[in-house]
């Protein structure tokens, strides 16, 4: 059953039965590092905004989120900083419900501080 084989014979796919020919295809060659072709930049739907307030005032920037927003509004996260005395808030919302968030929350609560506004980059 063992067969020599010597360094000198040429292995040919067509010298193989069909069956395994068809199964063996050449190796992929490597993708060039630069392509010529321009990359869409990805489009940001969703902006995680952060807000920080006294902790008596949680209720009401609840309120005005929830009453601007509705459905827009991706979650909600809350943390105590300072002891308790603050809260921190980080929202992620759809672009279209930033702007009246900021307009809301700056009416009913002018001590609240406004942090970054930055897109949330597709999973």
């Amino acid at each position: 059953m063992n067969q020599v084989i010597s360094a000198a014979s040429v292995w040919r796919f067509s010298s193989l039965p069909v069956a395994v020919s068809k199964k063996i295809q050449p190796p992929a060659l490597p993708r060039p590092l630069h392509s010529s072709r321009k990359h869409a930049l990805p489009t940001h739907k969703d902006f995680m905004m952060c807000i920080t307030v006294d902790a008596a005032s949680v209720a009401e920037l609840r309120r005005v989120i929830v009453s601007t927003c509705g459905d827009l509004m991706v979650y909600m996260r809350v943390k105590p900083v300072d002891h308790a005395s603050k809260m921190k808030f980080w929202l992620c919302l759809s672009k279209a419900s930033v702007d009246a968030v900021i307009g809301n929350i700056m009416r009913s609560l002018p001590q609240a501080e406004f942090g970054r506004i930055s897109p949330l980059l597709p999973a």
